[in-house]
């Protein structure tokens, strides 16, 4: 089975590294006419990833904008994963798991199992639990060639407290956690460059760059794109020489232009070829 990283690899080098978000807020779904439903978020994530579609490397649905709405809801995120997955893209999804042992195995098989219904490429967890107790869910999307993006260092300010915290050695959580993504992704094949571990990094950090130097095999997930106030440049500047394994996320900004298939296609486009342009080289 060919791994995540590699597919990644391959659909980067085809559209660049630009992330889609799929988040199918109130907010977002009155912008675009639609009902705040199950309904809603399903017509609003059909359009995205028709709009998607031949520009970008993957889309990034949230996974509690379709749970608000229930059975409906996970039904309708089920149906995007898959017309997404059926169209060439790939599926990360923003689910923010973490837990242990027999229950970190049952997310695993959720999102990698080969029978599962929302069976995504990747998904993203955290660590608050130990880095370890991730090993069950991180192993198995391996085998099964997914990937795991690991929050590192995120964008929003609440986090930052916890994530710069001292351990006893002298590290800080996020450097802890980033050694043990690195030490996990050392035991990849020869042949790949990056691991299925990848990391969360905030676009909006000013030592953005000093995080990813402490994950040299892994992908890094950017968010903050848009209304958290980063910028494409800035992503280029404050990832610096890690800036090629940079995936940039943009959720609320492809409705800049409106709310059409068409408008949202054109924003989308722009910005991957920007991201291409900045960052993928």
């Amino acid at each position: 089975m060919t791994s995540f990283s590699n597919r990644l690899k391959i659909a980067i080098q085809a559209h660049g590294p630009l992330c889609v978000g799929i988040d199918p807020s109130g907010e977002s779904l009155r912008a675009c006419g639609l009902p705040d439903s199950a309904e809603g978020a399903l017509e609003f994530g059909q359009r995205i990833v028709a709009s998607a579609s031949g520009c970008v490397a993957l889309v990034k649905p949230q996974s509690a904008y379709f749970e608000r709405f229930g059975a409906e809801g996970g039904r309708a995120l089920e149906t995007i994963i898959a017309t997404a997955r059926a169209r060439s893209l790939l599926v990360l999804l923003d689910a923010k798991r973490g837990d242990i042992d027999a229950t970190a195995e049952a997310y695993a098989h959720a999102y990698f199992s080969p029978s599962s219904p929302i069976r995504v490429d990747a998904i993203t967890v955290h660590a608050y639990l130990g880095f370890g107790a991730l090993r069950p869910l991180t192993d198995y999307a391996t085998v099964e060639g997914g990937g795991v993006f690991v929050v590192v260092r995120s964008s929003n300010p609440e986090g930052a407290l916890l994530q710069s915290a001292r351990l006893a050695d002298g590290q800080t959580v996020a450097q802890h956690i980033a050694g043990e993504i690195t030490k996990l992704n050392g035991s990849r094949p020869a042949d790949e460059t990056h691991g299925p571990i990848g990391a969360v990094v905030g676009a909006t950090l000013p030592d953005a760059g000093d995080v990813a130097a402490d994950l040299p095999y892994s992908y890094l997930l950017a968010p903050g794109i848009g209304a958290q106030g980063a910028r494409l440049e800035d992503v280029a500047f404050r990832f610096g020489a890690a800036r090629s394994r940079v995936l940039p996320s943009v959720s609320r900004a492809i409705l800049a232009q409106g709310s059409s298939p068409a408008e949202i296609e054109t924003v989308i486009r722009c910005l991957a070829e920007k991201a291409k342009r900045l960052l993928f080289c």
